[in-house]
């Protein structure tokens, strides 16, 4: 691989995002990269958005980026807010679950609907997931972080070893099993010849 690859995580507090951070992390290393990792919280003990950044390659200098290849969102809001993180023809891996924010429960603001409309303007793939049918199918819908990163792994470079060695680094051993089959079932949802991959 030649350059520096960058792989953005977006999602709510409380979701996994650093977890899956880590886990991206740790198969990029697995598969022989150098890896350099960044986070905002911001709000997220609060439910606000989180953002890790990946970015690996031969030789990585800086763990920041004004764009990234991939996005990883694990709410369709935050895949939305995540489009003006990606570079043109990139790719959004996103989860479809919904977690309005207050101002959409209060009314103040509709839900947006317009991802499908705005990642073609921006010529990004889309690939869609149920994540939490997938993570509850596995036995925790707390696992939809790892059930997306199963998906996701049909447009990263890393390799069925990287992965498994990744889990077990960064899971926790007493749920390591529950994540592996969260991840299995994200890995089957998505076909390589799906969304042109």
């Amino acid at each position: 691989m030649n350059g520096v690859a960058t792989v953005s995580l977006a999602g709510v507090g409380g979701q996994g995002i650093i977890l899956a951070a880590a886990i991206v992390a740790q198969a990029a290393m697995a598969a022989g990269f150098d890896v350099k990792t960044s986070e905002v919280k911001g709000m997220a003990q609060r439910g606000g958005s989180v953002v890790s950044t990946v970015r690996y390659g031969s030789q990585v200098w800086s763990p920041v980026s004004p764009r990234a290849d991939i996005v990883i969102a694990t709410e369709t809001l935050e895949g939305r807010r995540a489009l003006d993180l990606l570079a043109d023809k990139g790719t959004l891996v996103y989860a479809t679950t919904v977690i309005a924010p207050g101002s959409v429960l209060r009314r103040e603001k509709a839900y947006p609907d317009d991802l499908p409309e705005a990642a073609r303007a921006r010529g990004v793939r889309l690939i869609a997931v149920d994540a939490d049918a997938l993570a509850r199918a596995a036995g925790s819908v707390r696992a939809a972080n790892v059930a997306l990163l199963g998906a996701a792994t049909h447009v990263l470079p890393f390799g069925e070893p990287a992965w498994e060695r990744a889990l077990e680094l960064a899971v926790p051993a007493k749920i390591l099993e529950l994540n592996r089959r969260a991840f299995a079932l994200g890995r089957e949802t998505v076909a390589p010849t799906e969304e042109g991959l």
